[in-house]
């Protein structure tokens, strides 16, 4: 599909709601070379995959989840995601995804690590009632209790541009389980007048 350093540094784009970074710091963050970086993301700026704004003597680099193209591609890099996931990870989310009442549930927090002493879920549900019920009963069946995270996309949304830790985190890390549309739009609408610096997300 792309390469592996063109997926690690899409992947980062996307999720990255903190301070910008230029290319150079953006190659030391993910472990590739400066020159490999500048290659790939003059390559995706050919595309409008993503667009760059310039301060001082440092280019900085954004997706442009605008263009279609772009935003089908962070869906199938989630998807990979997903696909990659092995052990109690992956058990846990084949039966999380039988919920069908969710736009989005997202799998974060220590089971992604390995040990773990309860899953925690982000449902973007309406009736949270329905998703408790769920965790319950998933609960009962499996060795680890589920914990869900109930919020709506404006909670969501608003949450990430607050910078709550918790949920920066689970942008970071989460791996979506359904709604990989809904993911990359709730991002999208988090960085929108979030600024650090000068310089605009």
């Amino acid at each position: 599909m792309v390469s592996k350093n063109t997926a690690k540094i899409i992947r980062f784009l996307l999720r990255n709601l903190e301070k910008p970074l230029n290319i150079n710091e953006l190659a030391k963050a993910l472990g590739i070379s400066v020159g490999s970086s500048f290659k790939v993301l003059k390559d995706l700026e050919k595309e409008k995959i993503v667009m760059a704004s310039t301060l001082g003597n440092a280019v900085f680099y954004r997706l442009n989840l605008d263009n279609p193209e772009a935003f089908k591609l962070c869906e199938l890099l989630l998807m990979e995601e997903r696909r990659l996931l092995s052990g109690y990870a992956k058990l846990y989310s084949e039966s999380l995804q039988e919920f069908g009442q969710a736009g989005l549930i997202v799998l974060f927090g220590s089971i992604l690590k390995g040990k773990f002493n309860d899953v925690d879920v982000l449902f973007m549900a309406e009736k949270a009632g329905d998703v408790s019920n769920f965790c319950l009963e998933l609960s009962k069946v499996r060795a680890k209790p589920v914990v869900p995270l109930i919020l709506g996309r404006e909670d969501l949304v608003s949450e990430l541009k607050r910078g709550n830790e918790a949920i920066m985190a689970l942008a970071k890390e989460g791996i979506v389980l359904k709604g990989e549309s809904v993911f990359i739009g709730v991002l999208r609408d988090a960085k929108k007048n979030i600024r650090n610096g000068m310089v605009s997300l």
